[in-house]
This record gives C-alpha cells, structure tokens and sequence, in this order.
C-alpha cells in the first residue's frame, strides 16, 4: 500500500496489487506527497482517492455511454481501456491496469470539494510567503523564471507545471517531478543522460513517425489495450528506442528538498505568452481574462484524458457545469486581489533573455507595499 497526503486536501491510496507502471505514473504525478506509513488512519473529513487492480472491480452496468458503460451517478467502466471509477462515500475509487489514467483528474474533482483548483502554472514563495504564479501554456517560459527565481533568488518553489489555488489568495505547492524536455537542457545540463541511451536519441522521432503511421495502427492499439499489453509495449519501445526526449526528474534532486515550500499568499500573477514580435511586451490582464485563459489551458494539457473526463460527466459521477462554475469561483478568489500582469515573450527568446527582462521589469519577489 501507498498513501498520498496532498496537504490536508486529499488522500491517495494506492494498493499493493496495481501493476507496476501505474503506481509508477501515480508517484510521477504524486511522489513528492508519498507518507512514511501508508497504514496511516484517514483524516477526518479528507476526500479519498483509492487505487485498486482492475481485476478487482465487479462490473454491474445499467447504462451505457458510446463506449463506456456504468451506474448514473455510481459508476463508470471502460472494458475496452481496463478501467473503472466508483463514487464512493468519501471520495473516489479506481480500478486500473492503464497507465493512461490521470490521477491528477480525480485529485482535481477531490480538491474542488475544498475549494481548490489545479492552475497550470509555475510558482514560487518569496521569504516573505508570497506567491507569484506564472500561468500559461507549455514551452513559454515558465520553468526558465522558475529555475531562475530559486537557484539565483532564494526563492522556494510551489510547482513547476501544476500549482493549487483559491480559498481567499492560498496558493498550495504541488511539485510533481519537472519534466526536462530538450530545451531545458542548457539549463540543466548535468540531469540529462549521457552515453548510450542518449546517442541514440536521433532514434525518438523515427520510432514515433513509425507508430503514428503503421498500418491498422487503431486495430492494433486496440488489441493491445484488450490485453492489457498496451503500457507494457509502449513503455518497452521507449525505455529501448527513443533518446531522453522527456526525462522526469525529482524536484529534490533539482533544488533541494529544503527549497519546497507548502504554500503561500497569491501576491502576483503573470501570465506568459509567446508572440512572433521582438520584443517583450506587457500589458493588463483582467481578472475574467486570467480565468477562461487558464481554464482553457488546464484542460488543453488533459486533453488525451478528455474522453474519460466527458464520460464521468455524462454518467452524472460528477455535474460538469457545476466543475466549471467551482474552478472559476476557486480561480476567482486566489487571484482576485493580487498584481496581475500579461507578458509577451519574443518566440526566439533565450531563457537569459527572459530572465533579465523579467528581473528588470518585475524583480523575482513582490515588491513591499
């Protein structure tokens, strides 16, 4: 058994009997949060989230939903895929055997209780405890600022990704493992592999050009998913064909374990964007703005578990107007009061160029009031 306590918001429990590839993609998403003892007791009044085999769910399906089937308001199962959720009286419970599953998903549905919300976005907490959080889409900018703020500014990091929000201007950590991809490699050049494995990098793109053009490409991924082989081979071709092309790597290990905050007071937010100009460029971000942009991009980055979000709602697990209206409203009350700020980044800019432009113009901590 492994127990996740994501501060006082949620509780993850993971049984002994999942394979191995999904407890691995839950301790990616959640290790940082992983307790000395998983027999621990359940807090009080804490949403619980609990992982089980797909074996050991018992199928009693009334409904059906494309190709999907479950209990309204119950139960969804996915035979196809080799998952399913239950609604439970404290929380979730889910069955799985794929690697496909997004913990975070239902770690979202659970927090919303407590009115919070993922916002996807960096963030660090200066020594004072503000928050400044950097929201936008991938590849803008934001692990740059991060690594910056903390390796050169004494700044304690909240998240690199994903960063939980709301509930009057709390902003909450969620340090998941940074993901390197080839463009942070002049910032971490030391967390890269070498040797072998990377020489062989130039295989990646041959192999992913292979699967997404192989004939009966659908039939086959389909069989494979049956037979519950489909995260086995497809983590087979990768650990033995593709180069690093996105290696995880444990916040502790970038930073230190002692340069992870808990949380603190949303005093900024700065949305980062890319633009075909050539220079920085700043302007005003309205708080209604912030909002339906950082909803739009939180659930572009699930969009590849969209299906199983959309067929939880239909089967009525969870009110999907009722999920947009609490993310708003958690969004809302984070970072209502604080300093908001959009910024254009040149799309050729250098991660050097970005953070002298930003320590310029911003600093690395709020400025005193």
């Amino acid at each position: 058994m492994r127990l996740y306590r994501v501060h006082t918001l949620v509780e993850v429990r993971v049984d002994v009997a999942v394979k191995d590839h999904v407890r691995a993609g839950i301790d990616f998403q959640l290790g940082h949060f992983r307790a000395a003892d998983p027999a621990a007791p359940s807090a009080p009044g804490v949403p619980q989230v609990r992982f089980l085999p797909y074996a050991a769910y018992q199928d009693r399906p009334t409904v059906h939903f494309h190709l999907a089937r479950g209990r309204a308001g119950r139960s969804l199962h996915a035979p196809a895929s080799r998952y399913a959720v239950e609604v439970t009286a404290d929380g979730y419970s889910i069955f799985s055997d794929t690697g496909e599953t997004l913990v975070n998903l239902v770690v979202q549905l659970a927090v919303l209780r407590q009115g919070m919300t993922f916002l996807h976005a960096a963030g660090w907490v200066d020594r004072r405890g503000v928050a400044t959080l950097l929201p936008g889409p991938g590849g803008v900018g934001k692990t740059a600022l991060l690594s910056a703020g903390v390796l050169r500014h004494g700044l304690s990091v909240l998240g690199d990704d994903l960063v939980l929000v709301g509930q009057e201007a709390r902003a909450a950590s969620f340090p998941r493992a940074f993901v390197l991809k080839p463009y942070h490699r002049s910032q971490f050049p030391h967390h890269f592999p070498t040797g072998r494995r990377h020489q062989r990098a130039w295989l990646g793109p041959v192999v992913r050009f292979a699967q997404e053009n192989v004939p009966f490409r659908g039939v086959l991924k389909h069989l494979a998913r049956r037979a519950g082989r489909l995260e086995a081979t497809s983590l087979w071709m990768q650990q033995g064909f593709t180069g690093p092309d996105l290696f995880p790597v444990p916040v502790a290990t970038l930073f230190g374990a002692d340069r992870v905050a808990s949380g603190g007071r949303v005093g900024r937010v700065i949305y980062l964007e890319r633009h075909d100009g050539t220079e920085f460029e700043e302007a005003e971000l309205p708080l209604d703005t912030l909002v339906a942009r950082s909803l739009a991009v939180l659930q572009h980055e699930w969009v590849d578990f969209g299906r199983w979000f959309n067929q939880m709602a239909a089967l009525e697990l969870f009110s999907l107007p009722d999920y947009m209206r609490s993310v708003d409203l958690a969004i809302r009350s984070a970072c209502g009061s604080a300093e908001r700020a959009l910024v254009r980044i040149p799309a050729h800019a250098t991660p050097e160029e970005l953070e002298a432009w930003f320590a310029r113009r911003f600093g690395f901590a709020e400025r005193p009031t």
